[in-house]
């Protein structure tokens, strides 16, 4: 327990470091390999980890951080025009900083400005203060004493090793592509009689935020039994047995991204520590198959193996 302790203070540390890296850069675009790097987080579940921490996607926080800094200087540098300001924080237009400010603030930057400056509301000793350390302490999400938003029954497991046949889709993570991923899969299994027998899995390859949703990888797979040979479009492979932490749930199909976010909020909160082996859903029921229309699936995420004690 000590130990799991220890490690969600580190993920918040690490966090922290990446907020602090993002709030002093923000006249640049940073990638988030780049941020992830200065964390000393692999790539490959950094972007849950910030989100289950944070609250918010790294594109997220850095769009706002920004937004606030520029207002910010709204107020404290009156004679600075609108465009400058749009560049010192990262825009590469004053058309694109004003449509996102409105979309923020409700507001134009210019009548930002004046609604401050009528109100008497500017304090130029202060206005410049909105670069923020951020530590382990104070970023405490608050997430671990709401209600939960998805129930969910975690535990950590030893998974088998599972040997599929599978067909990969590009598209966006979605409805559209994993459909069309599964029927042609189910296409070619029910003859097979595989269907009834098989363990059912979709792995998710890549990171939206990271991959143009075009080139997102999703894999929908059926386990089949030893000497099952590729045919035409569909192929084998094995995935990795261990350790995972089994999240399961039983939910409406438009939930699933919710799901996602609080198995990882999970992960971060009880301190254990993710590999970089894919994360995949293992499917139990199907709409068609439940009373109330429901998936029940499990969000299967790897973990780092434990040595000793």
């Amino acid at each position: 327990m000590k130990a799991q302790l220890s490690t969600a203070l580190e993920y918040r540390r690490r966090v922290c470091l990446a907020m602090n890296f993002i709030s002093e850069n923000l006249d640049r675009e940073l990638s988030v390999e780049e941020i992830a790097r200065i964390a000393s987080f692999s790539m490959f579940h950094f972007h849950r980890i910030f989100k289950a921490v944070v609250g918010e996607t790294v594109s997220e926080f850095t769009r706002r951080i920004r937004l606030e800094a520029a207002a910010n200087r709204l107020m404290a540098e009156r004679s600075e025009a609108v465009t400058e300001i749009a560049f010192r924080y990262g825009f590469s237009s004053s058309q694109n900083f004003a449509r996102a400010f409105r979309v923020h603030f409700g507001v134009s930057p210019s009548g930002f400005r004046m609604r401050r400056i009528g109100n008497k509301m500017s304090n130029p000793g202060n206005a410049l203060s909105m670069r923020v350390t951020y530590s382990a302490d104070m970023v405490l999400n608050n997430q671990p004493t709401q209600e939960r938003r998805q129930a969910m029954h975690a535990k950590i497991m030893d998974l088998p090793e599972y040997r599929v046949a599978y067909l990969r889709k590009l598209g966006a993570y979605g409805k559209e592509t994993c459909e069309q991923a599964f029927g042609e899969l189910m296409h070619w299994a029910g003859p097979k009689g595989l269907i009834d027998s098989g363990t059912m899995i979709g792995v998710y390859w890549d990171n939206p935020e990271v991959t143009p949703p075009e080139k997102c990888r999703v894999d929908a797979c059926i386990s089949v039994p030893p000497g099952m040979k590729p045919e035409k479009q569909i192929d084998i492979q094995t995935i990795t047995g261990g350790r995972y932490a089994v999240c399961r749930f039983e939910l409406m199909a438009d939930n699933f991204q919710s799901a996602w976010d609080e198995a990882f909020r999970w992960i971060v909160q009880n301190g254990h520590e993710c590999d970089d082996r894919p994360c995949y859903e293992r499917y139990h029921s199907s709409p068609e198959n439940h009373p109330e229309g429901k998936w029940v699936f499990d969000i299967c995420i790897p973990l780092e193996e434990t040595h000793g004690s």
